[in-house]
């Protein structure tokens, strides 16, 4: 599992209920990697000034122009209807960067005049680009003033084509409003003649009927169904020159707008196809075909066709409903319509096809209207219903040439009045300066870029960083109920020194000894509890340091102290002490019923009460060590002899073992590395703890670089006092330069660096290893353990005891090779003490490790 992971499966375990991060974490973490937040800064300010160089300059040049809708600012219309004025002037806009208007503009320029800065000109594709994307036309709020922007490589060329765009945008709109008008009249000057020749058959005929009849005049009956018939007639005439006017100025914007690049116009069946439109057409032919029926029956006998019928139902209350709910379906349509073609269409052409779907329903109504006429002349005499026929023919031909007459007049008024739609009031000027790359304001930027990246940069560097930095973080994973019993400056390991980390051998008035010796006190107060196991997440974390000089503390305070290397595997307190191996230790004294005389030796000749238990020989199960009635039964004998026990536990990750420890001591303490242990191998480890019910007592905190920070990153300021108070005793230069050095600021890649050369140094040193030497026999103070045990409970040899252990604190310094004495050999116990009474049960796991198969095992073989 990589670190990463470890981190997020510890914050989700251990963080789910804690509270946020506080400022002062934030400060602190911004100071701890102040140097990311500086590289985050000049990344970003690097890459902004490299964009700068390379980036080509931009000019920018606008014109602006005034703008009129084209449905009024070229016709007569909009000069007899002032009222009608609009600023919707949307289309005319997005005519602007269409297609055929920038052709036309390019068109109008010389392009091999403008050059890029690589001197090719403008002609060649590739080198002027895609220009609508170099066009930005904006509006004036609330106005009809248009500017138009054009951003080039070339000042010049933004000019110039930024002026041509204005000119050839008017062109293009004066020609749809002008084309428009143009197709009417020509439509309405081709129906004249066609009306005329119609007229000239109709009188013709009617006058060659009177000639070969002899009717005269027709019945009171037939003259008014031709009135009525003419009525009609007159009124579907003029109805439909008028649904072919809006179709032919429909068809021709369609068609403007699609040559200009417009897309999505719709058509008038789509239109149609509408279901708001649908049920709004049926409505409408409802209430007209009401509205004729009042109309036929309220046409007199006697008017002229020509006229429009009049009659007191005009002000009738049901006329004036009807009128107005045609008033109000037309309005709903054209809101409808205008909803639909809002993108694309103008008020003119929003108009015209409204004016097209009322037509069509108004046609159809009067044809069903007429048609009941008709039916009714079919059933006259048949010389009265020609005569009636050819009447009816002559008057609506005649009444519809003078409205084709009066309505080319009009359209003429209309197509002679059609001028510019735009008007130009600010002319496009050279750009003297770039608009981009905008330098103050890149850099500007980027500082404020490289900011926010540099504190994410730095954010996120600590959030991937899975180690434990400081207390806090500790605390905030192991909870409140185990505390942290000390914490243990990070040492400079040196080789002059005879045990390199064994600070209170070395040093015994140092800062460093200090720190140590308050841990002993932290476990001399705690009461009741003798027998303690200390043991961390994973190896190289300082466990054997911590364990050397806390006994060696507690031993200075009086105390009998016994380390029993429990770490099977990979024993280190030999070695921790300049000890050879021995085949003799723990192993030997559970699998063999070797008494503790010949297993336990005395690491310091001068410190009698200091005492070690070695592992021995490698055993097959090392579980099984710990499990063993002879083991258990051990410690407790041990617990009536020595005043202290600490069991050197192997880290879990690395063995099982550690559980069944835990199980015979009263206290487990964990070593914590300060930037080396991982948050999620600490959860792991004590979320097994808590459930196998192991006495956790507390937390050592090892590794921490003083400072001035308080619980915060490595640093727990403890200021200079210290180190006078160490010269003062002797041993206190050595402390003040190590005190000066640690409160420098230092980074968690300098503090692993740090680490992984001290670890290395470590591995090279080369010193001498000593035999070890009994605590037990004639050689020594005491010649067996028993006596050792009677003279712990006898105070008749304290003062000496005391005098002996005053006199050990004094540092002894490093016996050069050459004058080291040889080691005494332990001499055989001319009477060899007999085992307890508590050990001669029968051991199977001794059985089991005297077997020369699993010796083959053991030894690797």
């Amino acid at each position: 599992m990589s670190q990463q992971e470890e981190f997020q499966s510890a914050v989700s375990a251990f963080n789910s209920s804690e509270e946020g991060i506080s400022i002062a974490e934030l400060l602190h973490i911004f100071h701890k990697r102040f140097k990311w937040f500086v590289i985050g800064l000049i990344l970003v300010v690097f890459a902004a000034i490299a964009y700068l160089q390379v980036a080509t300059p931009q000019y920018e040049s606008q014109v602006s122009v005034l703008v009129d809708p084209i449905q009024q600012s070229s016709s007569f219309e909009s000069m007899l209807n002032m009222s009608a004025s609009s600023t919707k002037i949307a289309t005319e806009v997005e005519l602007i960067t269409s297609r055929t208007n920038i052709d036309y503009a390019l068109s109008t320029l010389d392009l091999s005049k403008y050059h890029n800065e690589d001197g090719q000109d403008y002609r060649d594709e590739a080198v002027l680009g895609k220009v609508k994307d170099r066009i930005v036309v904006s509006t004036v709020k609330d106005t009809n003033i248009v500017r138009i922007t054009v951003t080039d490589a070339s000042p010049e060329f933004a000019r110039d084509f930024s002026n041509a765009l204005a000119s050839s945008y008017d062109n293009m709109l004066t020609g749809i409003a002008k084309n428009s008008k143009t197709v009417q009249r020509e439509f309405i000057e081709s129906q004249i003649p066609i009306n005329d020749r119609m007229l000239s058959l109709a009188s013709d005929a009617l006058g060659d009927f009177r000639e070969n009849s002899d009717i005269i005049q027709l019945t009171d009956k037939s003259s008014l169904l031709v009135e009525q018939i003419s009525y009609y007639a007159l009124r579907l005439e003029p109805l439909r020159l008028q649904l072919a006017e809006s179709q032919v100025f429909i068809d021709s914007y369609s068609a403007s707008l699609k040559q200009a690049g417009v897309e999505g116009v719709l058509s008038l069946d789509q239109l149609r196809s509408d279901a708001v439109i649908a049920a709004k057409l049926n409505d409408l032919r409802a209430w007209k075909t009401e509205l004729t029926m009042y109309e036929s029956l309220s046409n007199p006998a006697g008017n002229t066709a020509t006229t429009a019928p009049t009659t007191s139902l005009n002000s009738s209350s049901r006329v004036y409903v009807i009128s107005s709910a045609i008033s109000e379906v037309t309005k709903e349509l054209l809101n409808r319509i205008n909803a639909l073609t809002r993108s694309y269409a103008n008020e003119s052409n929003t108009q015209a096809l409204v004016q097209v779907l009322t037509t069509e329903v108004a046609i159809e109504v009067l044809e069903e209207r007429g048609d009941v006429f008709v039916a009714e002349l079919s059933k006259l005499p048949i010389l009265e219903r020609r005569l009636s026929e050819l009447q009816r023919d002559v008057m609506i031909y005649e009444a519809l040439g003078l409205k084709l007459r009066e309505m080319l007049e009009e359209v003429k008024l209309i197509e002679a009045s059609v001028t510019g739609n735009v008007q130009v009031v600010d002319q496009a000027i050279l750009p003297l300066r770039p608009v981009s790359p905008n330098k103050l304001l890149i850099l500007a930027v980027s500082l404020l870029l490289g900011a926010a990246f540099g504190l994410l940069l730095t954010l996120g560097i600590e959030a991937i960083d899975a180690s434990i930095q400081n207390e806090h973080q500790l605390q905030k994973i192991v909870g409140k109920e185990a505390p942290v019993l000390g914490w243990i400056p990070m040492m400079k390991i040196s080789s002059k020194d005879k045990y390199p980390t064994l600070t209170v051998y070395n040093d015994p008035l140092s800062f460093e000894s200090e720190r140590f010796k308050l841990v002993a006190n932290m476990l001399y107060n705690q009461e009741g509890k003798r027998v303690f196991s200390i043991t961390s997440c994973s190896m190289a974390e300082g466990k054997s340091t911590i364990i050397g000089n806390i006994a060696l503390a507690l031993a200075q305070l009086g105390s009998r102290v016994l380390i029993i290397d429990g770490d099977l595997r990979l024993p280190s307190m030999e070695r921790y002490f300049r000890l050879k191996h021995r085949e003799v230790g723990l192993v030997d004294f559970v699998t063999k019923n070797l008494p503790f005389e010949e297993c336990i030796v005395q690491p310091f000749e001068k410190v009698p009460s200091l005492h070690l238990l070695p592992p021995g020989n490698a055993p097959l199960v090392p579980a099984a060590i710990f499990s063993n009635p002879r083991y258990v039964k051990g410690i407790e004998f041990l617990k009536t002899t020595y005043d202290f026990i600490i069991i050197d536990a192997p880290p879990l990750d690395s063995a099982s073992e550690l559980l069944s420890i835990s199980k015979h001591v009263d206290g487990l303490i964990v070593t914590v590395r300060a930037g080396i242990t991982s948050k999620g191998s600490l959860f792991d480890l004590v979320t097994n703890l808590k459930t196998a019910n192991a006495p956790l007592i507390g937390f050592v905190f090892n590794g921490v670089i003083p400072g001035s920070f308080s619980s915060y990153g490595y640093g727990y300021g403890y200021g200079r006092g210290y180190s006078s108070y160490a010269n003062r005793y002797g041993g206190g230069k050595t402390g003040a330069q190590k005190s000066k050095h640690h409160s420098r600021k230092r980074s968690t890649g300098w503090y692993r660096k740090r680490y992984k050369q001290d670890l290395k140094t470590r591995g090279k040193v080369v010193t001498e290893q000593f035999e070890a030497l009994l605590a037990f026999g004639p050689h020594a103070d005491f010649r067996t353990i028993q006596e050792f045990k009677q003279a712990s409970s006898d105070d008749r040899d304290f003062l000496t005891f005391q005098r002996r252990q005053e006199q050990d604190t004094k540092p002894v310094e490093t016996p050069k090779p050459v004058e080291t004495p040889k080691p005494v050999e332990t001499p055989k116990p001319v009477e060899t003490p007999k085992p307890l009474d508590d050990f001669d049960e029968l051991d199977l796991l001794a059985t089991l490790e005297d077997d020369p198969q699993a010796i083959g095992k053991k030894r690797g073989e």
